[in-house]
């Protein structure tokens, strides 16, 4: 357009150029030794066939760039490609013929980047809702198979404690008590998940279990311990330590032998033996340095119920 324009301009002043030529064709054509009105006319005409031409390819090319912007803006309105639309017809000037159809693909294009924000965020708005949806199905599904199988559990371990377990298998070695110990833990295990249950029946089951092992417990630890104190008296024997448990529940543990003589001994033996002696819940290890001894060096160890929970580790 603006070519055009130059154009135009030009054409006025060759036309002006060429009245003072008519008049007085010397003061134009000063190059030419022979200046004529014919020969002021042949520039005219040459010289405004050329701007002419000149306009018209200014005032085309300006036309296409035009159009070309706004075939631009239609095909990224058709694609959803709103906010390129102003920036395709921004260089279309209010004196374009398109001008007023370039404004009303900008506002066209405005309003549905408004809509379409507005689906997106309600798409976005049901995604997440239907995620959360899931996530909750998901997770009750989850809590439903947990507390299916916590329930099933704490029935198979009830179903075996009402047949009878066989503590005797238990017996003989260190080893073999120790693993009625781990027995111990693991129905202690059981009943603290299942306390973590909001369930009636799991609660109910786990109140029946807590029972049992309490009772199991109460009445298998002081035969834990004597076995325990008989065990090592037959190791220590060949040491000449002697060995055995006494008092209710057989609670304390006493070691004799002239080894317990210094008291560096006794500590350093205890140091050895505190925890396992923890362990079976021993609340005393008392140390002679002859049997019969009325004066012996003692540790507490354990002082709670042999019906507390069975723990391993802090």
């Amino acid at each position: 357009m603006i070519l055009a324009f130059i154009s135009f301009v030009l054409l006025f002043a060759v036309f002006i150029v060429f009245i003072i030529g008519m008049v007085k064709p010397a003061s134009i054509m000063k190059w030419s030794k022979n200046p004529t009105r014919l020969k002021v006319f042949g520039l005219w005409i040459i010289s405004s066939i050329g701007l002419w031409i000149l306009a018209i390819v200014g005032i085309t090319t300006s036309e296409d760039f035009t159009q070309s912007g706004i075939e631009t803006a239609e095909n990224f309105i058709k694609d959803g490609k709103y906010e390129y639309v102003e920036s395709a017809l921004k260089n279309i000037k209010p004196d374009d013929t398109l001008y007023v159809k370039a404004q009303y693909l900008i506002k066209q294009a405005d309003s549905l980047k408004i809509v379409k924000e507005e689906n997106d965020r309600i798409a976005r708005e049901k995604a997440e809702e239907e995620k959360r949806i899931a996530s909750e199905l998901a997770e009750k599904k989850e809590r439903e198979s947990k507390t299916e199988s916590q329930i099933e559990q704490l029935k198979r371990e009830l179903e075996s404690i009402n047949k009878g377990v066989d503590f005797s298998t238990y017996r003989g070695t260190i080893d073999a008590l120790q693993l009625e110990l781990v027995l111990f833990g693991t129905w202690a295990n059981l009943i603290k998940e299942s306390d973590e249950f909001e369930n009636s029946e799991i609660s109910k089951l786990n109140k029946s279990l807590k029972s049992k092992v309490a009772n199991m417990q109460v009445r298998e630890f002081p035969i834990l311990r004597k076995e325990y104190a008989k065990v090592v008296a037959n190791k220590m024997w060949e040491n000449d330590i002697d060995v055995y448990s006494n008092g209710s529940g057989n609670k304390y543990i006493n070691f004799s032998g002239g080894i317990f003589a210094a008291n560096k001994n006794k500590q350093d033996f205890h140091n050895q033996l505190n925890e396992i002696l923890t362990i079976f819940r021993f609340k005393q290890a008392r140390y002679r340095w002859y049997k019969g001894a009325d004066e012996y060096t003692y540790w507490t160890m354990y002082e709670g119920k042999d019906s507390e929970p069975v723990t391993f580790g802090k």
